[in-house]
């Protein structure tokens, strides 16, 4: 399975197995979400980390996996196929979330995905 991040004008990727991919990557979700104490500052923790790090396959991988487990636990399970998720439009997902009825809403559950 390929993780890809879209930042606009960066992209990164990171191939890896789907077995046990979901339970690991919600784990590193839950536990920065513990640390930062809130949704946004935990999204907004992997992305800093793939600003910071970009040279750094590990740093990635982290980061990936983490926005991969909110994926998955906020907006809809993830299944064994490539995803891309794209960072303009989880942005504003986090300035303004109560204003973002697309986010929750199961008929635009691809908002986030190209």
């Amino acid at each position: 399975m390929k993780i890809s991040i879209d930042g606009g004008s960066f992209h990164v990727a990171v191939d890896t197995e789907f077995d046990g991919l979901i339970d690991e990557a919600t784990a590193i979700y839950q536990q920065t979400l513990e640390q930062a104490q809130s949704n946004d500052k935990a999204i907004l923790r992997f992305m800093q980390i793939i600003l910071e790090h970009r040279d750094s396959d590990d740093a990635i991988g982290y980061a990936a996996m983490g926005l991969l487990g909110w994926y998955n636990t906020v907006i809809q399970p993830v299944t064994d196929q490539d995803i891309v998720l794209n960072l303009p439009k989880i942005l504003p997902h986090l300035v303004n979330p109560a204003g973002d009825l697309t986010a929750t809403s199961p008929q635009a559950q691809q908002t986030f995905m190209q």
